[in-house]
């Protein structure tokens, strides 16, 4: 099962996960981002450079670039030295779409926290709609699992689920809501240290909205909540459905996406190995080997079924989901 890529010499340090407890965060004043020319944009990225895209999220409709700013300042380096950053190209095609995405900015970067992607700055002029983000040193997580980026060990595999919980538990603390649309692989990357960070700025990539609110998907895959297809309503247990189908395509290496509807190796038809201790070890990632404690694995396989429960009321919290996760890193055996 999944894709046999050849696993990378490097990994990540050792890690310890612990709960994160972190108190609301004061919203930042937009003042504080720098706003960029798309003449300055083009000097960052070398023109938008083929050798400059880092991360092609461009099913998506995101483009990343790479390039490098003064440290103080924030202006283009010259030398390709000082703070390296992330530049998201968004393609508008209509003046209403350039004037939604002006009133969006006035949203961006107001909340702040360790496993969210950092909002540096943006460029807001005709046909250039542009994000400077803190650097993706390492990529998507969708690239590491599904693409050709090195392969991911066990323990950082459960690392970025405990910081991608964090995060969740923490917009859920703050905002008491729901993401309103599906997020996924492709809205997790990590920086140089194998770090999380949530593609989350507040904007329509992830708008929130309140519980009650009934709301349209962009598309239909099965990192959508049954509750949705019934009823037409998100709940937060419904951001825990979602992020226990990313936590099966951790554990297996295997789309949530269906491409057809004879594509049986969609990660949501594992859900019944969840439920065998020894069936569950048949369906891990080839590519992991035998490196990983197989009681966390069974205890993994169980902390997924919770999440995808029918029954919403049935579903943990985010904040019980990190638990869940710290406590299967603590699992050595």
């Amino acid at each position: 099962m999944g894709n046999c890529l050849q696993p990378s010499k490097e990994q990540a340090p050792s890690f310890s996960p612990k709960p994160l407890n972190i108190p609301p965060v004061p919203e930042r004043e937009n003042e504080n981002l720098r706003v960029f020319s798309s003449k300055e944009v083009k000097k960052l990225t070398k023109k938008f450079g083929h050798n400059r895209l880092v991360v092609d999220n461009n099913g998506f409709g995101r483009l990343f670039y790479q390039g490098y700013v003064n440290e103080t300042t924030f202006s283009p380096s010259k030398n390709g030295t000082g703070l390296a950053v992330s530049v998201m190209h968004c393609v508008l095609h209509s003046s209403e779409e350039l004037e939604e995405w002006k009133a969006e900015i006035r949203c961006l970067g107001k909340i702040s926290h360790p496993n969210l992607v950092k909002l540096l700055g943006y460029c807001c002029e005709v046909k250039e709609s542009l994000l400077v983000l803190e650097c993706f040193h390492k990529g998507s997580l969708e690239a590491h699992i599904f693409g050709k980026e090195e392969t991911l060990s066990w323990e950082i595999r459960v690392k970025v689920a405990i910081e991608t919980a964090q995060c969740l538990a923490f917009l859920h603390s703050v905002n008491n809501r729901a993401l309103s649309r599906e997020f996924g692989m492709h809205d997790i990357f990590l920086d140089e240290h194998y770090n999380a960070k949530l593609f989350y700025l507040g904007s329509n990539e992830l708008r929130l909205f309140e519980d009650s609110i009934s709301t349209a998907f962009i598309g239909r895959t099965d990192y959508t909540p049954p509750e949705y297809v019934i009823s037409g309503h998100l709940g937060m247990k419904s951001d825990v459905y979602t992020f226990g189908v990313i936590l099966i395509e951790l554990l297996t290496g295997l789309k949530a996406f269906r491409r057809g509807v004879r594509d049986i190796k969609s990660a949501i038809s594992v859900k019944p190995f969840l439920s065998d201790k020894n069936k569950i070890l048949s369906i891990i990632d080839p590519r992991i080997g035998n490196d990983y404690p197989v009681n966390a694995v069974i205890q993994m396989g169980k902390l997924i079924k919770r999440c995808i429960k029918l029954d919403t009321k049935k579903r943990p919290t985010m904040q019980q989901v990190l638990d869940g996760l710290n406590d299967i890193a603590d699992i050595k055996d």
